[in-house]
C-alpha cells in the first residue's frame, strides 16, 4: 500500500483522492490503443499483463470467447489507478454478516449504477456526479428532464447488446408497472402530482425522463443503489414477465412461486439469481443461501479499462463467506483472513484486538467516517394506539425531562473510549446544516431539572419504590426495544435505566433480532424504540430526512408512523399531524422542488428549526470514527471512507482497480 512517487514526493492516497474527476477518464479506442491484442512485450504501453486477464485469454484461444476488442465498448470508460497500475489474479477473501447482508455485496462487487459518485466525498451536494454506464448525461430545463447517452457496443454479461429498450423496459414493464407495485410506486419514479415521470427512448442510446416539474434529487437518488434498476436485461426477464409471455404464471410456479410477480422480484436481484445478465465487474457463480459463501468470477464483457488498455478488473474473483455474527467476522479479521473489510465490526470495543493484530494477520486500519449524526437515538411513539401511553409519550416535558436526566459523559467515556461529545438527533460539525443549538439543547445532566420537568408533566406522586405515578394510579413504566446485535446500544441503555430510575421512571428494556424489531416497530406496537440517526439530505430528501420529521411510515415509525402514513398517502391513512408538524412537510416539499442548492438549504434549515421544537428523538451522542481493514497485499485501497450511506462505500471508489500482490 506504499504510494507511488510522482514529481518527486510521494503522494498520499487521500491527496489522489481529492482529484475527484481527475481520476476518471473517458476515452476512446484510437487515442489509447484499446485493442491491441498481441502478447505484451517490451515495447508493449501494457507491460506485461496483456489486454485482458489470462484466463479470459485461455477461453479466447479456445474458441469459448470472442476476442477482447469485440466484448469492450467503442468507448470504454478508463479508471485511474489510485496508486498504480496493477496485475492480474488473486481471489478476495471476505465476509457478510448473516444472509441479510446484501448491501456488502452491492457496494462491492455490484456499484455500477448509471452514473456515480467521483471518488472524493464532499456530501451528496458537493460531490461530483459522474457518467458510469451512460456515456454522457444533461440535465435540461432546470431538472425536469434528464437525458442520457448509452455506450455503444456496451454487452451484458452474457455478451448480447445493451440498448434504450433494456432502459424502457426497467422503467415501464418494471418500476412503474402497476402489478408489480399494487399499493405504491417508489417516489423516484413519480411526480408530485403521483403520475409517473414519462420515459422516451430518443434512439437506441439515447433515453430521456421527463417530470412535470424539478426533480431535485434525481442524479443523487440514482448515483446510489436506485441506479441500479434503471437499466435491466429485456432479452432475459421477459420470459417471465406477463406482458410478453402469457404463460408466465405457469413459469413462475414451475419455479416455485405462486405468481409471476413474486417470481421476477427475485429474478433481478443477481445475489439471488447468479443467471441474471448484469453489468458488474464480478459474476456470482451461487446465489446468497446456496452453500456457506458467494463465489463471484470476473465479467469478461466487463466495459472499464486501465490506462493501458488492459480490461477490468485486476482481481480474478471473490470468496464471500456469511458469518452468522460480529464475533466470528472480528476473529476472521484479527487473525488476517479477510482481505478488505468494512462495517459492522469496526467499533470501538473491538478495536484493542484488531490493532493489536495488525501485524501478525497482514493487515492495515482504514478508517470509516460515519455519517450517522448519534450513536444511539430513542423514539418515543407519539401515534401510539393506546391513548393513556400515547399521551405520556406526546408530552415534551416528558422528553425533556428524561434527557436531562442522562449521564451522557459517563456513558462516553464507558462505552465509547472517551471519543464524541453529548448530542441530540442532529446534523453534525462540518454539515451544511449543523446547528449547535439543536444539537445541544437538553444534553445537560441535571437531576434537578429533570426532576422539575418531570413533575410539570404532572407526575408529581411516587410509590414507595420512588417510581412516579400516572393519572391513572400505575406506575411510569416504559418499554424500549432495542436491536440484540447493536451491543453499545444495549450497554448504553442500561446506564440510562439507572439514570431514569433515579427521577422516578422505570423502564424495561426488551432485546430482540432486527426482524422482529421492524416487525413491532412498523406495526405502530413500540413505546420507545433505539437506532442511530442519519443526515437530513437537502436535495433529495430520501436519506435520513425521516429522522427529522414524520416523512417515511418505516423511518419514522419510532415516533409517527400514522403522521407519516398520512403525509405519504395523501390523508386516506394513518392521522393528520399537528398544524405545526403539517407546515415542516409543506417546507419539505417545497424543498424537494427547489432545484438551486442555496434555496433548497434554506428551506432545510427552516424544517430544522420545527424538528428543534419538536423534539421528536433523545440522542446520546455524536459517533466516534470506526474503521474497516485492509491486508497490506491489497493495493490501491483509500485509507479513509465515508460512511454516507447515500455513497455506498466502497463502490465510489472503483473495487475493479483494486489489486493483490505481495509487492510493496
Amino acid at each position: 500500500m506504499t504510494p507511488e512517487r510522482i514529481s518527486g514526493r510521494a503522494l498520499h492516497r487521500r491527496d489522489l483522492l481529492r482529484g475527484g474527476v481527475g481520476l476518471f477518464v473517458v476515452a476512446t479506442a484510437s487515442g489509447c490503443g484499446f485493442f491491441d491484442t498481441d502478447p505484451a512485450g517490451e515495447d508493449s504501453s501494457s507491460g506485461p499483463k496483456g489486454k485482458e486477464a489470462p484466463s479470459l485469454r485461455e477461453r479466447v484461444e479456445r474458441g469459448e470467447l470472442p476476442p477482447v476488442e469485440e466484448r469492450l465498448p467503442a468507448s470504454p470508460l478508463v479508471v485511474q489507478p489510485l496508486e498504480r497500475t496493477g496485475v492480474y489474479g488473486g481471489t478476495w477473501h471476505s465476509a457478510m454478516l448473516t444472509q441479510e447482508d446484501l448491501p456488502w455485496l452491492r457496494r462491492t462487487l455490484g456499484y455500477e449504477p448509471l452514473v456515480r459518485w467521483a471518488p472524493h466525498w464532499e456530501g451528496s451536494a458537493a460531490t461530483e456526479i459522474l457518467p458510469n454506464v451512460c456515456e454522457g448525461f444533461e440535465v435540461v430545463d432546470g431538472g425536469r428532464e434528464y437525458v442520457f447517452t448509452l455506450r455503444r457496443g456496451l454487452r451484458w454479461s452474457d455478451g448480447e447488446p445493451v440498448t434504450a429498450d433494456d432502459f424502457d423496459f426497467a422503467f415501464n414493464d418494471y418500476n412503474v408497472y402497476p402489478e408489480l407495485h399494487p399499493d405504491s410506486i417508489y417516489e423516484l419514479w413519480l411526480s408530485r402530482s403521483g403520475q409517473p415521470a414519462r420515459f422516451e427512448k430518443v434512439d437506441e442510446h439515447t433515453v430521456r425522463y421527463v417530470y412535470e416539474e424539478p426533480k431535485a434529487g434525481f442524479l443523487e437518488q440514482i448515483a446510489g443503489t436506485s441506479g441500479a434498476v434503471m437499466c435491466l436485461p429485456k432479452h432475459y426477464l421477459k420470459q417471465i414477465h406477463a406482458k410478453y409471455n402469457e404463460n408466465a404464471e405457469r413459469v413462475a410456479q414451475d419455479a416455485g412461486f405462486n405468481r409471476w410477480v413474486d417470481y421476477i422480484a427475485v429474478q433481478v436481484e443477481p445475489w439471488s439469481n447468479p443467471e441474471l445478465p448484469t453489468l458488474n465487474g464480478w459474476l456470482a457463480r451461487n446465489q446468497v443461501g446456496e452453500g456457506s459463501s458467494v463465489v463471484a468470477e470476473r465479467n469478461p464483457y466487463y466495459w472499464k479499462v486501465d490506462p493501458d488498455g488492459s480490461q477490468l478488473p485486476y482481481i480474478d474473483k471473490m470468496v464471500c463467506e456469511v458469518v452468522e455474527d460480529v464475533e466470528v467476522e472480528v476473529l476472521k479479521v484479527s487473525n488476517g483472513d479477510l482481505d478488505m473489510q468494512l462495517y459492522h465490526f469496526g467499533t470501538i470495543r473491538n478495536k484493542p484486538v484488531i490493532a493489536d493484530s495488525q501485524d501478525e494477520g497482514g493487515y492495515e486500519l482504514v478508517d470509516l467516517v460515519p455519517e450517522t449524526v448519534n450513536t444511539m437515538i430513542i423514539g418515543f411513539n407519539r401515534t401510539h394506539p393506546d391513548a393513556g401511553l400515547r399521551a405520556i409519550l406526546a408530552d415534551k416535558d416528558v422528553r425533556i425531562g428524561l434527557s436531562h436526566a442522562i449521564d451522557r459523559q459517563k456513558i462516553i467515556d464507558t462505552i465509547y473510549g472517551g471519543q464524541g461529545q453529548p448530542w441530540q438527533c442532529a446534523p453534525i460539525p462540518g454539515s451544511d446544516l449543523h446547528d449547535a443549538e439543536l444539537g445541544e439543547q437538553y444534553t445537560a445532566y441535571d437531576v434537578d431539572l429533570a426532576n422539575e420537568y418531570l413533575d410539570r408533566a404532572g407526575f408529581t406522586e411516587r410509590d414507595g419504590g420512588g417510581i412516579r405515578r400516572r393519572a391513572d394510579g400505575g406506575s411510569l413504566s416504559l418499554n424500549v426495544l432495542v436491536v440484540s446485535d447493536y451491543a453499545d446500544q444495549v450497554d448504553a441503555l442500561d446506564l440510562i435505566r439507572s439514570d431514569w430510575r433515579e427521577v422516578g421512571v422505570e423502564v424495561t428494556i426488551q432485546r430482540m433480532a432486527e426482524t422482529l424489531y421492524w416487525e413491532r416497530v412498523e406495526a405502530g406496537e413500540s413505546e420507545l424504540a433505539t437506532w442511530t440517526g442519519g443526515p437530513f439530505d437537502i436535495r433529495t430528501g430520501a436519506g435520513g430526512n425521516h429522522y427529522y420529521l414524520p416523512s417515511n411510515p418505516r423511518g419514522s415509525s419510532r415516533f409517527a408512523s400514522e403522521w407519516a402514513k398520512w403525509y405519504t398517502r395523501s390523508g386516506r391513512d394513518g392521522s393528520e399531524p399537528p398544524e405545526r408538524v403539517r407546515r415542516q412537510l409543506e417546507l419539505f416539499d417545497e424543498m424537494r422542488l427547489t432545484f438551486d442548492p442555496e434555496e433548497a438549504t434554506s428551506l432545510a434549515r427552516q424544517i430544522l428549526e420545527i424538528t428543534k421544537e419538536e423534539f421528536y428523538y433523545i440522542g446520546i451522542s455524536t459517533p466516534p470514527t470506526e474503521y474497516g481493514v485492509v491486508k497490506t497485499s491489497f493495493h490501491n485501497v483509500p485509507d479513509s471512507f465515508t460512511g454516507a450511506v447515500a455513497y455506498q462505500a466502497p463502490g465510489p471508489t472503483n473495487p475493479e482497480q483494486y489489486f493483490i500482490s505481495d509487492e510493496a
